[in-house]
């Protein structure tokens, strides 16, 4: 049997094909004295995640390995298309939870907003933190749908679904993780259709697709006084127009992200190696005299960018009513919580809001126990705080990297997963010891439908090698919208709608604002992001255009064909002088091989090379302050 469902009839053709009873009639109510009870009994939404079942912390998979457990799969996507549905006067809907992190800049569950901004931190040390509980609380409620789902299937498969509820946790996409055989990044439920099906014990059951797009109501348009926002009926992803015909052109976002693709995985392990302290890896806000330009916040940005590309993602205030915002965000979360387990005794630090959100005012100092509004922890009216999200565990949930490994476990996890991507296979010396790559395809089992997953050969390797890369320093609101910075390495095309996808671009990078961030010269914001260079140099070294070991010549040769740009989100080139404060150097430095697969290299200090950036367009010149 073949039923064709969408939202609007959900619960009458869920009782015809699957022969459920009191399915989702109503937002989940559980009352009862048991581990599932989930929501509040006061005035607070007490966000605890979901529960903990027999002392056994369920790991949050990949989209692509949930996808292999069909009962997972079904539960997810029913549960989601559901939530999706819910009445947005509810605090626990999917409007009004994914409008916490921006428009339509009102109340939730009972937090005054002190200027019109959304509650999300952002340029923060407080941006990592602040989105844990946020994920938990989708989760949370997520979570306690998919029961009502497990729960009223009536067949032979009860039990299997019952199980499959029990310790689901939402899945994240791991955007680093090496393509294999042409795999998209984009994964392609996410990207592929309007609508989806599945395959239910009773049936087939096509739906609408909840991880394509959100469907806002009539009524929700008018919360958004943004064009083209406000006539936009569903979430968009590099939208065709800015009519409110426009659709969404996944194919291209696809062609964007796999083009960038190799900078994700370079930029986390250059994170995971040479950023022990939490306030420089944790976000984006530029520290005069800080040489590491990189940040989790600022890859996290390079995504939105990719993904929206003048649509939702891209900009902070329409985020996160897009379903990729929270396979993202889980992600960002699971990069958070690896690089906490080889780095423990760093975390959140006193410092000052650069921007501020919509309930601590810009210049507010903030620290460990500053309050992570809008999130409560018990009903009462407790907030969360950083210092109380810094065990994962104790939040009911873990990563297959982690869970219950050493920190030696830890790097040879991540080695074996991102390595081969990342251009650091150069880094193991020719004594490799402990040599294991059967984790390799043990850890990426399932990113890939149908292809098996290889690793690569590791090349020859001297003992020592040196990293290049591009530092980017400009103005947050230097076009007083998100923009692109696309960084090259040889020739390029003139017309800038090709940039984002031309073959000798290294990566594009986003600076992510709100719809409008008004420029101010005397208050400028100024952030930092990075693109490695390392692993093009070497691909250009093997085709005999370079010699990578030579110094004065790789230096030379990046004077030469190094080359950056910036463009609008319509695709419009912007003069690089116009563009305030943005500064490109280019920074190396010399690396010592790590000697085993559960050990990383060990970074040199980081020196400014200002003779390839000097007296170009926004370079960095000789006499510059990096």
């Amino acid at each position: 049997m073949a039923v064709f469902l969408v939202r609007t009839t959900f619960t009458f053709l869920f009782l015809w094909c699957c022969s459920v009873t009191n399915v989702l009639g109503a937002p989940v109510q559980d009352s009862r004295d048991t581990p599932g009870q989930l929501y509040r009994r006061a005035d607070s939404f007490a966000i605890t995640g979901a529960p903990v079942i027999n002392g056994n912390i369920p790991q949050r998979l990949e989209i692509r390995q949930l996808r292999k457990d069909n009962a997972q799969w079904n539960l997810y996507l029913l549960a989601l298309n559901w939530f999706q549905g819910m009445d947005q006067s509810d605090v626990r809907s999917y409007y009004q939870l994914s409008g916490i992190h921006g428009r339509p800049f009102t109340e939730w569950d009972g937090v005054p907003l002190l200027q019109d901004m959304g509650y999300c931190f952002h340029t923060s040390n407080l941006f990592a933190t602040w989105h844990r509980p946020y994920v938990l609380a989708f989760e949370q409620v997520l979570y306690g749908i998919v029961q009502e789902v497990a729960n009223s299937i009536q067949n032979d498969t009860n039990d299997e679904y019952k199980n499959a509820a029990s310790t689901f946790r939402h899945p994240y996409w791991d955007w680093a993780a090496p393509s294999v055989d042409g795999t998209p990044v984009l994964p392609a439920p996410v990207s592929g259709s309007a609508y989806i099906m599945l395959h239910l014990p009773n049936g087939s059951l096509t739906i609408s697709n909840p991880l394509y797009q959100y469907s806002f109501a009539v009524s929700d348009l008018s919360a958004f006084p943004d064009s083209p926002f406000n006539v936009w009926q569903q979430t968009l992803r590099y939208p065709s127009t800015k009519e409110a015909t426009a659709t969404s052109q996944n194919s291209l976002v696809s062609q964007q992200l796999q083009q960038s693709q190799n900078t994700y995985a370079q930029r986390f392990m250059n994170l995971l190696q040479a950023y022990p302290r939490f306030a420089n890896f944790s976000n984006s806000a530029w520290t005069p005299g800080q040489i590491g330009y990189d940040s989790l916040e600022s890859l996290h940005n390079q995504i939105h960018g990719l993904i929206g590309n003048g649509g939702h993602m891209a900009v902070i205030d329409y985020a996160g009513f897009d379903p990729a915002f929270w396979l993202h965000h889980v992600q960002v979360d699971r990069l958070l919580a690896i690089w906490q387990a080889l780095h423990p005794d760093s975390y959140v630090e006193s410092s000052n809001e650069l921007i501020g959100s919509a309930t601590i005012a810009r210049g507010a100092q903030t620290d460990v126990n500053t309050p992570l509004r809008p999130f409560h922890s018990d009903k009462n009216g407790t907030f969360w705080t950083s210092a109380g999200v810094v065990n994962v565990e104790n939040l009911g949930y873990s990563y297959p990297e982690i869970q219950g490994k050493s920190q030696s476990e830890v790097k040879a996890a991540v080695n074996a997963l991102y390595t081969t991507s990342s251009g650091v296979t150069i880094t193991r010396r020719d004594n490799v010891k402990g040599h294991n790559n059967e984790l390799a395809p043990l850890i990426a089992a399932g990113l890939s439908n149908d292809a098996p997953f290889e690793v690569a050969p590791d090349p020859p390797a001297t003992g020592n090698y040196t990293e290049w890369l591009t530092n980017i320093r400009v103005a947050k609101d230097a076009l007083k919208e998100t923009f692109f910075i696309h960084i090259f390495v040889g020739d390029f095309n003139p017309d800038p709608k090709t940039w984002s996808i031309e073959p000798n671009l290294v990566g594009t990078h986003s600076i992510v604002t709100p719809y409008v961030m008004k420029r101010d010269p005397l208050q400028s914001t100024i952030v930092t992001g990075q693109i490695p260079l390392t692993r093009a140099l070497r691909a250009d070294s093997h085709k005999g255009l370079l010699n990578m070991t030579d110094k004065a010549e790789t230096k030379e040769y990046l004077t030469r064909n190094l080359h950056w740009r910036i463009t609008t989100m319509d695709d419009k080139d912007v003069p690089r002088d116009q563009v305030a404060d943005l500064k490109i150097s280019v920074v190396a430095a010399d690396v010592q091989a790590a000697e085993a697969d559960d050990e990383f290299p060990v970074w040199g200090e980081l020196k400014v090379q200002h003779a390839i950036t000097d007296g170009r367009p926004a370079g960095l010149g000789i006499g510059d302050d990096i």
